[in-house]
């Protein structure tokens, strides 16, 4: 079967050409007042009586005439002549025109007394004060909350006529099981139609998500086809690339019309769009990240065309912690963590990339870098999409650097205070640089157990602020190797590194001057990869013999260790900042009995 090369569309000519292709849908349905919340009303609703339906009492006591009460003082209690008890939300008699509060009264004699004399219209609602027959409840095209349900049904309002948007959602994939079920490696979990259902229906859609559908054009143009029958828009979930196992354009091409196959998007780049008998088809990437932009850039524009309701989210103008490439001719978007920081809101951006769902889960915001940008300057003015309330801003404190899972805790221990602990990835050398650029509240550097490592990798750039640090972690880091090792046979093994700064690396140099090896001459020696866990792996695996990780990593994996030295993950604050009420939450919970040590000034 041929395969078709992905003709990159621009975003904006992408999302102009689908509301050409799709006009506005006029479905509407009709659904009980308790099944109504997230739906968008179809047309207005009027109340079908005024509320109140005559004069009411607002609180417990007595019907009056006004005029009967002049002259009452607290120096000259007059007593209550014609008057009749009443109880909040009874009607008030004809002949009364005011209610005095049971609890400014007194019994004495066998009379009633006041000390203040009523206004006319005291604690009385008046007939359709809230509304009257007939009047506007909710306009067409508004989003129904739940506290609109209480207002509905007080005003007669059982039935709500909504807008009707049915969307069929197909997962394909023979490397897919379902929820619940442990991936075999090579497998995966299929989460992106729940993702779509989930997202979709708080737009207002209604939403069929269909079974695991394997990599075999027949049976997804069968389950394509009973989707498109039942459903106004279908959303194929992978499949949607140009790999040798990607069938939704060709099965789609030969059912219907393929609007535009690829678009100049990242994440999300191979997103297909056709109509098939005259139905939109999207066909999404299987990676989460891109999926979920193509959910919120491009399904979500079309549900909103249609007249359904857009997803909130605040938009905020913050600066960028740290310089931004993008590619020219591109729209990216990047997840980020916003927080302030001395007085002044930062976003940082998290790690990119169509399969990192963790980034997403970690920030509190994204950031469009627009198609015509080469990229933004760190420093620079940008505005960002809260996927958070604002208000939570203020509570987030922003940690660059390695993120280790002691600091896992310390947020939870933060979480107990109100306050979020947002852990940002960066080189040992990118957070002192961004605590010295104030773009943090606290650093996370690991440094290697070295006489000179201090001095080289921290100190030396922070020369005039005063530190305070505390240990997170200490990790004893050696060489993981498949055999037992032999320093005579090092030029043998095929190694696996990682990058310049590491305290891994650090260790490994120093070990191979001291064995008199040279490093050039190591296979693999400028192989780098990113965490502990990917060494371990690929010396695990058979994809290299030798490479340096944490002693528990080597052990779990089943790996002979030969030990280097120790490493310590430790948390630097700025003292100037001690004073934040978040920065000092942040000292407490790291002062906490459960912290490895106390926290402590840095010596220089």
């Amino acid at each position: 079967m041929p395969r078709r090369y992905l003709n990159l569309t621009p975003l904006p000519d992408a999302l102009a050409a689908m509301r050409r292709a799709f006009p506005p849908l006029d479905h509407t349905e009709t659904v009980p007042l308790r099944l109504a919340v997230g739906r968008v009303t179809a047309e207005s609703l009027y109340a079908e009586y005024s509320v109140p339906l005559a004069d009411i009492a607002t609180f417990d006591g007595y019907a009056v005439k006004s005029a009967d009460t002049l002259g009452a003082q607290d120096q000259r209690p007059l007593p209550l002549g014609d008057c009749a008890r009443i109880n909040t939300g009874e009607i008030l008699p004809p002949s009364f025109d005011a209610v005095v509060m049971v609890e400014d009264t007194w019994d004495e004699d066998g009379k009633t007394w006041i000390r203040k004399s009523a206004a006319p219209w005291q604690h009385v609602r008046h007939a359709g004060e809230d509304i009257r027959a007939g009047e506007l409840v909710l306009p067409k095209g508004h989003q129904v909350r739940p506290f609109d349900t209480g207002a509905l049904a007080t005003y007669g309002i059982t039935r709500v006529k909504v807008r009707s948007v049915r969307v069929g959602i197909i997962p394909t994939g023979s490397d897919l099981v379902p929820l619940g079920v442990v991936p075999a490696p090579g497998q995966t979990v299929e989460t992106n139609t729940l993702m779509a259902e989930a997202y979709l229906t708080r737009m207002g859609a209604t939403c069929r998500r269909y079974g695991i559908v394997p990599d075999d054009p027949d049976l997804i143009q069968r389950a394509l086809e009973e989707a498109v029958a039942e459903n106004d828009l279908v959303i194929l979930s992978a499949g949607s690339s140009a790999g040798s196992r990607d069938y939704s354009a060709d099965v789609v091409g030969a059912l219907g019309e393929i609007i535009f196959h690829g678009i100049a998007v990242r994440p999300g780049k191979p997103v297909l769009l056709a109509r098939v008998d005259g139905k939109p088809v999207l066909g999404m990437p299987g990676y989460p990240v891109a999926a979920q932009t193509v959910l919120r850039e491009v399904a979500g524009d079309l549900l909103c065309w249609w007249g359904l309701s857009p997803v909130q989210g605040e938009e905020l103008d913050v600066r960028l912690s740290r310089k931004l490439a993008s590619d020219l001719g591109f729209d990216e978007f990047i997840p980020v963590s916003v927080g302030r920081v001395d007085g002044t809101c930062w976003a940082t951006p998290h790690p990119r990339g169509g399969g990192i769902q963790m980034a997403v889960v970690r920030a509190n915001g994204y950031l469009h870098v627009p198609a015509g940008r080469e990229g933004i300057e760190a420093g620079e003015e940008v505005r960002v999409r809260l996927t958070v309330p604002q208000e939570r801003i203020a509570r987030t404190l922003i940690c660059t650097g390695v993120r280790y899972p002691a600091l896992n805790e310390l947020g939870n221990c933060l979480s107990d205070a109100g306050y979020l602990l947002h852990c940002c990835n960066a080189s040992t050398m990118g957070a002192v640089l961004a605590l010295r650029a104030k773009t943090c509240h606290a650093a996370s550097v690991c440094i290697p157990k070295t006489e000179t490592a201090w001095n080289d990798l921290v100190l030396r750039y922070l020369p005039e602020v005063d530190l305070l640090r505390v240990q997170v972690a200490r990790t004893e880091l050696g060489i993981a190797s498949s055999d037992a090792l032999d320093t005579g046979a090092l030029e043998s093994l095929r190694f696996v590194n990682r990058p310049k700064g590491s305290a891994a690396r650090v260790f490994l140099d120093a070990w191979l001057e001291e064995q008199g090896i040279d490093a050039d001459r190591l296979t693999g020696y400028e192989h780098e990869v990113r965490t502990p866990g990917a060494v371990a792996a690929a010396v695990s695996n058979g994809f290299a013999d030798a490479g340096v990780c944490p002693a528990a990593m080597a052990r779990e994996a089943g790996l002979r260790f030969t030990p280097l030295g120790h490493e310590t993950c430790d948390l630097l604050i700025r003292e100037e900042l001690a004073g934040d009420e978040g920065v000092a939450s942040l000292i407490r919970a790291a002062r906490s009995p459960e912290s490895p040590e106390r926290l402590q000034p840095l010596e220089k």
